[in-house]
């Protein structure tokens, strides 16, 4: 497994402002996944069955199936915060937690989203998109780094045949309003040598710069291919995300859980 002495993080935070993503391979026990995919399957099989019409907005209860269908075969879902998903393995990890402390220069950073994006057999080419509006709401301003990044995690291996995430490297520094709608277009046309498909094993966690342009891809197997994120965030950074928990699951995180976690929104754990 993937430790603070077995890696060069260093090396990691360079290819990762230079490209926009960093990929680190044997981050999560394989059982963590297995267990993790068992739990959520069903949750994303409810979703598939009661959501049959594109929309904007996810619904439902987090406890058994809050997501949309996206686009066609295409779901996201909100990710409990209940075992086995809300696992210190997974959302303290150490090299993870200490990728950002570097990145960012400091341990001042909170989780803000708990979340997933499921393609599943029958699916199709996402449009080429960021996952923020950085670009829109800073425009000309290339940011040196992110106030926001996303820490995704595959529940199965992913390749060509399965939808495997398609990157376009070093994008993350484009800041030109007028280029927000047209990126899809602009892409689909021109000659970008450089985009990059993530084939990835299970147990591999990556790092993603949300400003970073990517697509999803078609999903051409016989079963979905789900990815998880959990979002990291500068607290100076509005980002609206609920995330529900109980007071006695949040009680029993460690000290260092509590401050990510501090964002949280406290249920009835019934």
């Amino acid at each position: 497994m993937t430790t603070l002495d077995s890696i060069d993080l260093d090396l990691r935070i360079a290819e990762f402002k230079i490209n926009g993503y960093v990929v680190l391979e044997d981050m999560l026990h394989e059982e963590t996944i297995d267990r993790v995919r068992e739990a959520f399957l069903p949750l994303l099989q409810h979703v598939k069955e009661r959501e049959t019409e594109e929309s904007g907005h996810e619904v439902g209860d987090v406890r058994t199936g809050k997501g949309r269908l996206q686009v066609t075969n295409r779901y996201t879902l909100t990710i409990p915060w209940v075992e086995p998903f809300a696992d210190p393995e997974i959302f303290e990890h150490p090299v993870i937690l200490e990728f950002l402390e570097r990145y960012w220069g400091t341990d001042d950073f909170v989780i803000v989203c708990y979340h997933s994006n499921n393609p599943y057999p029958g699916s199709e080419f996402q449009r080429w998109h960021r996952d923020t509006s950085i670009g829109k709401d800073i425009p000309h301003t290339g940011l040196e780094r992110t106030p926001i990044v996303g820490v995704k995690f595959p529940l199965v291996e992913t390749s060509e045949e399965n939808g495997s995430i398609e990157v376009l490297p070093s994008t993350q520094y484009l800041a030109d309003p007028g280029l927000e709608p047209k990126y899809d277009e602009i892409i689909r046309a021109g000659r970008f040598p450089s985009s990059h498909r993530l084939n990835m094993k299970k147990g591999t966690m990556w790092v993603q710069d949300v400003r970073t342009l990517h697509r999803g891809t078609p999903n051409r197997s016989d079963a979905p291919r789900p990815e998880l994120v959990v979002c990291y965030c500068r607290p100076f950074w509005n980002i609206t995300h609920v995330m529900e928990m109980t007071n006695e699951f949040y009680e029993g995180l460690s000290e260092r859980g509590q401050k990510l976690l501090v964002r949280r929104e406290i249920v009835d754990g019934e």
